[in-house]
Parts: structure tokens; sequence; C-alpha cells
């Protein structure tokens, strides 16, 4: 058994408007988890540092247990005393993909540590079964561009690293909890609301896998969700607006919000990066607007033997 690994996980845009639940995005952001393997006696530990620290320092040791009972039950193992070290890199619940990075970055640490080969597959079935939606977990495991489809045996999986193309994403300082984002969802939805989706969805998809941006702006409208969310999000007309004038392909709402998302062309994408902040300051609200580039690679593995 390895002694100690380290796994580097991207952050992530998802749904990216109307792939509900399907769509992910990996971005450059990143958080790293350092686990050490103890002597049995010895009593394992969690210690956070970066963004959020002092609210995880006090809340994240539950959210750890709870990854970790879910990785011994389903592998049927117990795992050792454990030292883990969390850098968060990745702002919390703004709707970045910070806990889908978690239980990613948590469970890629423990299969490192128990098994000789690291299994995709199965890293991602858990991580579902854990986040209960594959859009974020996906691609913060595979990296790219992801489309993700799940049901209770099996999950499948699509890929693309979209070029010539930034991530511009406004995030405010408030929170936004997903299951406060998610409880203001309908139950039902109209036929034409969902034809509407399926239509922007399957265009949003040819676009980013044939790299013709064309038709963005058509393809990243959404009736499912971000109609109902906006009314918890501070300015998502106004920044979607900005964003649009400023010439980005189009904008959305990042994940569960509150953060909003754009795509740009990277010639253009400090423009609309600014129209975007800008935005924000007209209605005093505090925000921090950032250009980022598409994650190729998910989570990034290593062991101490591969360091020697």
């Amino acid at each position: 058994m390895t002694n100690r690994v380290t796994v580097s996980v991207p952050a992530t845009t998802a749904n990216l408007g109307p792939g509900f639940d399907a769509f992910g995005l990996a971005l450059e952001m990143r958080s790293t988890y350092v686990v050490e393997a103890l002597s049995p006696k010895e009593k394992w530990n969690v210690h956070f540092e970066g963004m959020g620290a002092d609210v995880l320092n006090e809340k994240g040791f539950k959210f750890v247990s709870e990854v970790m009972e879910y990785y011994e039950r389903a592998e049927s193992v117990h795992l050792p005393p454990l030292r883990i070290d969390v850098h968060t890199g990745i702002p919390l619940t703004r709707g970045l993909g910070s806990s889908a990075s978690a239980i990613v970055g948590l469970l890629s640490c423990f299969e490192l540590l128990m098994n000789d080969e690291f299994d995709t597959g199965k890293v991602l079935k858990y991580a579902i079964g854990i986040e209960g939606h594959p859009d974020n977990v996906t691609a913060s495991l595979i990296g790219g561009f992801t489309i993700a489809a799940s049901d209770r045996s099996d999950v499948a999986y699509m890929k693309v690293v979209p070029q010539n193309l930034k991530v511009i994403v406004t995030v405010p300082s408030s929170f936004l909890s997903t299951k406060k984002a998610r409880a203001c969802l309908p139950d039902t939805y109209s036929r034409r609301d969902a034809v509407f989706n399926i239509s922007r969805a399957s265009m949003l998809s040819a676009c980013i896998f044939s790299g013709n941006y064309d038709l963005l702006s058509f393809a990243l409208h959404d009736r499912l969700h971000e109609r109902y969310r906006e009314k918890l999000v501070t300015g998502f007309r106004e920044v979607s607006r900005a964003a649009d004038h400023a010439g980005a392909y189009g904008s959305f709402l990042s994940g569960a919000g509150p953060s909003i998302a754009a795509l740009a062309d990277p010639a253009k994408a400090e423009k609309v990066g600014k129209a975007m902040q800008k935005a924000m300051i007209e209605l005093d609200a505090q925000a921090e607007t950032l250009v980022l580039g598409i994650s190729a690679q998910g989570v990034i593995l290593q062991t101490d033997d591969e360091k020697a």
C-alpha cells in the first residue's frame, strides 16, 4: 500500500445553461489534497488552508468523514488512520464545484492509497453516489467539457477539450447552497420547456464538440432552472447582459449559482470580464470577476513512489 499521495482537482462550472445535471466544464483553478497513512496507534486528522479554511476547519471534518465512510462501505475495507491536508483554491458554495472537487479529491486519494491501479470508472460511480448528479464530478475527475449520464448501475460520459475559448466568471461574495437552489425548482415541466432545452442542449453539444461557436449565443439558453434560480442571484440579468454586449458568445448561471459565467473568444475575454465586474459595481454588489482557461486534465495524481 502507498503511504502518501497527492491529488490536484479542478474547479468546474456545470449546466452551461440547458445541460441541467449533465454538462460540466473543468476550469484552471484547483484544490490540492495530500493524504498520508499513519501508524495504527495514531489518530486521523484533517487540516484545511486557503479559501474558506476558517469554515472548513470548523465544519469540514464531518464532510470528510462521510466521504471516507462511503468509500469504506463500497470497498468493504477499513482505511488506516490518515493525515489529510487540503489547500482549497476553489471558492465555497459559489457554483464552482467546490463540493464535487472535494468528493473527487478525497475518493481519488483513498483509491490511490488502497489499490495498485487507479480505477477512474469506479471513482466516478462513487462520486456520483455521494453527490447525487454527474455534471460537476465528471468534469472534475475527467477534465475538459463533459456530458454525463447515469442511473443506479451505469455511468456514461463523453469528453472534449474546447479550443480558443475562455470562461469568465463573476463570483459574488455571498453564498448560495445547492440545497436551497434546488428547492426552488418545480417538480414538473411543460412539454414546450422540455423541447426547448433538448434543442438548446443538443446545439450546445454540437458547438463545443465541433469547435464552431457561432451559435453559442442561441444554444446557451435554458428553461429548466435559471428562471427559477435568478431570484436568488444578485445581478444575474444585468451581468449577463453586460457580458453579451461586451462580445461574449453567451452567459449562464454557473452551476446552482450565485456565480455567473460567460464564454468568450480569448481576445475578448478581458473586455467581457471588465463589463461583468462593472455591472456588479453598479448594483453596489461585492464580487470578483475571473478570466479562466479550460483545464484539459481532471485529477492529477501523484504518489511517493512517483516523486522518488
